[in-house]
């Protein structure tokens, strides 16, 4: 039990990543019950391990049936990098927050910005997901309660 646990411990941190930080990995569905101002139909957020970072890729359907999928890469280092996405070209950085919660930031060259803010919750089996929307018509913010699937 005691080399089970060494080698997670050296596992994660191989991987940059607190062993706790990994139990966010895998696929989470939003719950639209318990999430508050979701504004598609499902969505459908998946992390994974990468090398340098982790995966994030968000799969959204909305009202109309019309499909979205983004995935990029979390450096989580803090630095900015180039990001091209729906509607906003401009630049993304991630970093790990207190308490194991990462924060991803959009900032758009047309001036709108998307914050998530990522935390696991006291329910190992949720992911708590929140989004700040600056846009030209005002601030959005929404909460994601996502369950593993």
């Amino acid at each position: 039990m005691r080399i089970a646990g060494a080698f997670l411990l050296v596992f994660g941190a191989c991987l940059d990543l607190p062993v706790s930080g990994a139990d966010a990995f895998g696929m989470w569905v939003a719950n639209d019950k318990r999430s508050t101002n979701a504004y598609q139909h499902a969505v459908v957020v998946r992390f994974e391990p990468h090398p340098k970072g982790e995966i994030f890729t968000l799969d959204q359907i909305d009202r109309n049936g019309r499909s979205t999928t983004s995935s990029t890469i979390l450096y989580l280092n803090g630095k900015a990098r180039e990001f091209e996405g729906f509607g906003c070209s401009g630049t993304q950085f991630s970093r790990r927050l207190q308490s194991e919660a990462v924060e991803i930031v959009r900032a758009c060259s047309s001036g709108e910005w998307t914050r998530f803010v990522r935390h696991l919750s006291s329910d190992a089996k949720e992911l708590v997901l929140e989004i700040t929307e600056q846009q030209t018509t005002g601030r959005l913010e929404r909460k994601l309660i996502l369950e593993r699937q």
